[in-house]
């Protein structure tokens, strides 16, 4: 397969990165489930010759992704938990105040 079959999976896994950055959840999976297509045509088309050193370097940009998503997550998980116990504080102030 050609050098522009490698580019196209690595410009495919940059937008998974830039939806990713943009919290644009809804196009992260589609841009995922695009380039898990096209990863999976690009590995029946050059089996059994697929280049080993374009499936590392494109493992190793996945991994990369894989670990930005999972910082996103911790960081609107972390975001989450702080506005419920935000919530949580502000109620317990109101109930206070409003007891006779």
């Amino acid at each position: 397969m050609s050098p522009a079959a490698h580019r196209d999976l690595h410009d495919q896994l940059d937008a998974l990165g830039a939806a990713i950055d943009a919290d644009d959840f809804e196009a992260a999976a589609e841009r995922m489930a695009i380039y898990d297509a096209a990863l999976r045509r690009y590995i029946e088309t050059t089996t059994p010759n697929t280049p080993v050193d374009v499936l590392r370097e494109l493992l190793k940009m996945q991994n990369t992704v894989l670990l930005h998503m999972r910082e996103r997550q911790t960081v609107i998980g972390d975001a989450l938990r702080e506005a419920h116990r935000q919530d949580t504080a502000s109620r317990a102030y109101v109930t206070v105040e409003t007891a006779p």
